[in-house]
């Protein structure tokens, strides 16, 4: 599958003059009567049709291929085709616009590839699900933890798949641009581009360098951006890559916006629309479009731009609500405030505010409230521009608040500027309280700490005596004893980390027999009032690994108080044993429940730190912070492990982490 899905790249590549427009066309007109056969042309002309921007066609033609493949005797090829059409159709329904569906699509891959322990499909589709995920509002933790699954599944592969690595860092990248971190865009495309490079896929390579360019247009690097643009131009023309012809285009055109040069941007755009609606690619056309529209208004033709507005407002119907519908909406309140028709103007900045709040992306918050702010008080709707644009440069990167600011303190009076100052004089007066804030939260922290510490020591002690008193000790109280003990240690480790200053886990590693260690937990779990029985299977020549105890003990009690909370009565089995690792080795632990297992929506962000109640699909009547999770997956990366969980609903969980062996 894996050589399969490079054919497009490789036979345009080898082929000067073919184009993927050319190679669906071809394909398509192909047909065979082996059902294996046919199912793999419709497969490859499906990827030719998706790398053209045909993404109607790419669909028909992956859905086909679904059709035929069901009739394939071979069963490794029928569910091993099946699985990477379904989430090469997620991609191609992603670009429709018809993003509930590309969604099902990749979680049915997903699927189907971990039911048969399938690494590497199963990262393809994660990954797949990742890129859909990051176009729907408020979705993007999930497409972040997904595309931190397919790393370490294609990681896992066997053998590992460097070029979807290289692909997982890229989009990771175009996830943080969306956020306005150009810097760590920019450390994330310098490792794909290794990875690309290494695999000698030129086609990544350029598109790797349009990201690239829109990372330096974020920090104001235009020329920068500019030769980025133009290199990947050539490129892709030719590889015969349509589409990212016209991606290199549409960088080349915000470049000569940023640089003031309207005409010219709205030429590039022009010549962008124009091709997508040759392609069919409903989301770049109207991408286009609104980039016209924002060219327009700054060139102050307030006609054209109405009218470009009307024909993106169209294509935007049909279309994923992208970003190119929110700069939609900060243009319409601009161009309207620009001929000064201010009706309904607070209730729009409303709805404008809070799309924004859903899509959680700080660059385009900035840049859409800067429009607006900017086009107010060059009205001299000072006093509403204030907030617009205070709440602009608190979200822009400090290239873009530099450069703003000076075209504001350009755009008004001397006079009127005062107001404006006077609201970043509070702001400035409330963010100098932050520090003291800080120091404040630091101490009662400590002091909290400290507190709980000494009730834990205090509750220990009691507990010890009545241990002492008798020749027979009920086991709750053994438990409570070994629950206060460890409840007085975990407050003092933490209370002297928060003195330090440490923001990072410090571990003191020690080989460790896991098989002994395992042995304790055993007890412990089967001590609990609220679980069954205690399961465990080790083998007998276990190697030691080399861990820090102290937290390999927190990880185990977060996994069992989350047993507790969430599988009340359910039976608990402890498992470890010892597998390859990339090119070494390492211990694999599980720790798995029977009760009613996980969403395996839910699945997808367990492990985020701070989640929010309502991310869950599953419904819980009792639902924590969610950070016990996140801490188990610090102490264990810490330690050069990953930690996973197989949501198995109405089965049980089970979650899955290695840890390295003793050298």
């Amino acid at each position: 599958m894996r050589t399969l899905l490079l054919w497009p790249d490789r036979a345009c590549a080898d082929t000067p003059g073919t184009s993927f427009g050319g190679l669906w066309s071809e394909l398509h007109r192909q047909h065979a009567t082996d059902p294996l056969d046919e199912s793999i042309l419709r497969f490859t002309e499906g990827l030719a049709a998706y790398r053209a921007g045909q993404s109607d066609h790419a669909v028909e033609a992956f859905q086909r291929c679904l059709e035929v493949v069901e009739r394939t005797p071979l069963l490794d090829a029928r569910w091993g085709i099946s699985c990477s059409a379904h989430w090469s159709l997620a991609l191609a329904l992603r670009r429709t616009g018809d993003l509930s569906h590309a969604v099902k699509a990749a979680r049915q891959a997903a699927r189907e590839a971990q039911v048969r322990d399938a690494c590497w499909l199963e990262g393809a589709a994660r990954l797949a699900l990742g890129r859909v995920l990051r176009y729907m509002p408020g979705e993007r933790e999930r497409a972040r933890a997904n595309f931190d699954e397919a790393h370490r599944l294609l990681g896992a592969a066997q053998p590992p798949d460097p070029l979807g690595i290289a692909y997982v860092r890229s989009h990771q990248a175009r996830l943080a641009l969306d956020a306005g971190n150009a810097f760590l865009a920019l450390s994330l495309l310098r490792d794909a581009r290794t990875g690309f490079g290494r695999c000698r896929h030129h086609r990544a390579l350029a598109h790797s360098q349009i990201d690239q360019g829109w990372a330096h247009l974020q920090l104001r690097a235009v020329a920068v951006a500019r030769e980025a643009g133009k290199e990947a131009l050539e490129r892709l023309r030719g590889m015969g890559d349509e589409r990212g012809v016209l991606r290199a285009w549409q960088l080349l055109a915000q470049a000569d916006l940023d640089e003031g040069r309207a005409d010219e941007a709205v030429r590039r755009f022009g010549e962008v629309a124009e091709g997508a609606a040759k392609l069919h690619d409903g989301t770049m056309h109207a991408e286009a479009v609104v980039g016209a529209a924002w060219a327009l208004l700054a060139a102050d033709n307030t006609r054209a731009a109405a009218r470009a507005l009307r024909q993106a407002e169209e294509l935007l119907q049909a279309v994923p609500p992208w970003i190119a519908s929110i700069h939609w909406q900060a243009l319409s309140i601009a161009l309207d405030v620009r001929r000064r028709h201010f009706t309904d103007l607070p209730r729009r900045i409303r709805r404008l505010r809070l799309a924004l709040q859903q899509r959680q992306m700080p660059r385009v918050t900035a840049e859409c409230l800067a429009l607006c702010g900017f086009e107010l008080a060059r009205q001299g709707q000072l006093r509403e521009a204030a907030p617009v644009l205070r709440d602009a440069l608190s979200a822009a990167a400090k290239p873009d608040a530099v450069a703003w600011t000076e075209r504001f303190l350009s755009t008004v009076s001397s006079v009127d500027v005062r107001q404006w100052i006077t609201s970043l004089a509070t702001e400035m007066h409330e963010h100098a309280h932050l520090a003291e804030e800080y120091q404040a939260l630091r101490t009662c922290a400590v002091a909290g700490l400290h507190d709980a510490k000494n009730l834990a020591t205090s509750a220990y002690t009691e507990l010890e005596i009545l241990a002492l008193g008798g020749d027979s000790v009920p086991p709750p109280v053994l438990a409570a004893k070994e629950t206060a003990f460890r409840a007085a240690r975990l407050a003092a480790d933490v209370e002297q980390q928060i003195i330090e200053g440490k923001t990072q886990l410090i571990l003191d590693r020690q080989p460790l027999d896991l098989r002994t260690f395992l042995v304790q937990q055993q007890e412990t779990i089967t001590r609990s009032a609220v679980l069954g029985r205690c399961a465990l299977q080790v083998p007998d020549d276990l190697p030691l690994v080399q861990v820090d105890e102290r937290y390999l003990t927190r990880v185990f009690g977060n996994l069992k108080s989350n047993a507790e909370k969430y599988a009340p009565g359910a039976d608990i089995s402890l498992s470890a044993r010892l597998q390859a690792i990339g090119r070494g080795r390492g211990v694999l632990v599980c720790f798995a429940d029977n009760g009613p297992g996980i969403d395996p929506e839910d699945a997808e962000i367990l492990f985020n730190a701070f989640k929010n109640p309502n991310d869950y699909r599953q419904p819980q009547a009792n639902r924590g912070t969610g950070f016990g999770l996140h801490y188990c997956k610090l102490v264990v990366e810490a330690h050069g492990g990953r930690i996973w969980v197989d949501p198995r609903p109405g089965q049980g969980a089970a979650f899955y982490f290695t840890l390295p062996v003793a050298t």
